[in-house]
């Protein structure tokens, strides 16, 4: 196979912009057969295909849709209006958090499409965004030992600055995952990447109808009981808090909550999004989740410093808690208005953070 029988997303090589950015380098795959060497995500990107594009001497990361599934769809027109639409709604979306100047979240330098042939499937929607170092998922392995603790406390700190600044637009990330985590330049620059799977209150998107957008491996366990609560709030927002609590899982532990959790289940308590066989409700399997949600906490615990443990434990205890009734900090959830604030969650973060940097430095 070579990239000349995939979607024009595959062919860009060498393409100039309009906007003078030339897109001079692929990433993760071979620009001859369009197979993944190692396909880095630069911008937590679906259905994409990553390149390097620059402009006087600076160099920055383009995501081009691919349209190699919707050419091969029994309906064509359709598929190709849901994958455009998905696209339009993202930029979108990062066109307001550029304008409220979410500083940390990923937003795109420019979208745009660029062609290169007459037909529909030449045709490539595409974000361009500031080049990031990797995400976290890989950075945090080249991390000194003695400075990873500070380390990703300053990434936990940012990210939830990051779903803070979208959730006061009433953006839900829905897809918050170590890959999604990108770090800039410095060790102390975090932004959480690609809304391609947002929900934005109020306002039509293409994953509205979707019970979960995100990735059902970091889902809430609810979700995979397909439990469905009315409340948009309850619903998006205390998700988000699910999948921030389950970072501090992975920092410490390498696997997210989620991850953790399915791996006690017999297949008897095993949803059948699962493979598994249970029939009943997300509310007579809440027993046995919380049951070994116990039992992650006291294994997390052996993986965090003494210094921080209790109060990562309380956040990730509130965060994750598997009953979304529970989920969140017990003052916000005890008074009127936002009750999925992550205001206190910031603040401990940021605390934190400081303090591990001190004592790593004092231990020098």
């Amino acid at each position: 196979m070579t990239v000349e029988h995939l979607a024009g997303a595959w062919r860009l090589l060498d393409v100039q912009l309009p906007s003078g950015w030339r897109i001079v380098e692929t990433v993760g795959w071979d620009p001859s057969t369009g197979m993944g060497i190692d396909h880095y995500n630069g911008t937590g990107g679906h259905f994409s295909v990553p390149y390097i594009v620059e402009r006087n001497g600076i160099r920055a990361f383009l995501k081009a849709i691919d349209l190699t599934s919707a050419m091969r769809s029994m309906n064509v027109l359709d598929a190709l209006h849901q994958i455009t639409s998905a696209h339009s709604f993202e930029a979108r979306i990062l066109k307001i958090c550029d304008g409220e100047k979410m500083d940390r979240v990923v937003v795109a330098l420019e979208s745009g499409q660029v062609s290169v042939g007459p037909n529909l499937q030449d045709k490539a929607p595409y974000l361009i965004f500031e080049l990031a170092d990797g995400d976290v998922r890989r950075r945090v392995q080249k991390i000194n030992d003695g400075h990873r603790l500070a380390w990703w406390l300053h990434a936990m700190h940012h990210i939830a600055v990051g779903l803070n600044q979208l959730h006061s637009r009433r953006i839900a990330h829905q897809d918050l995952k170590p890959s999604n985590v990108l770090a800039f330049g410095n060790t102390r620059d975090f932004r959480v990447a690609d809304l391609g799977r947002a929900i934005w209150d109020g306002t039509a998107g293409p994953h509205d109808e979707l019970l979960f957008s995100g990735d059902f491996g970091y889902a809430p366990p609810e979700i995979l009981y397909t439990q469905l609560d009315p409340d948009w709030a309850t619903r998006r927002l205390g998700c988000d808090l699910y999948l921030l609590g389950s970072m501090i899982f992975f920092f410490a532990t390498g696997f997210g909550c989620t991850q953790q959790l399915i791996s006690r289940l017999s297949v008897s308590e095993r949803p059948q999004t699962l493979r598994g066989t249970w029939k009943s409700d997300y509310a007579s399997a809440l027993p046995i989740i919380q049951h070994y949600f116990t039992d992650l906490l006291a294994e997390l615990r052996e993986g965090l410093d003494t210094a921080v443990a209790d109060e990562l434990i309380k956040a990730a205890s509130e965060l994750c808690n598997p009953d979304p009734a529970y989920r969140g900090h017990p003052i916000d959830r005890g008074r009127a208005g936002n009750r999925f604030s992550l205001v206190r969650y910031i603040a401990l973060f940021d605390r934190l953070a400081k303090q591990a940097e001190i004592n790593f430095r004092t231990a020098i």
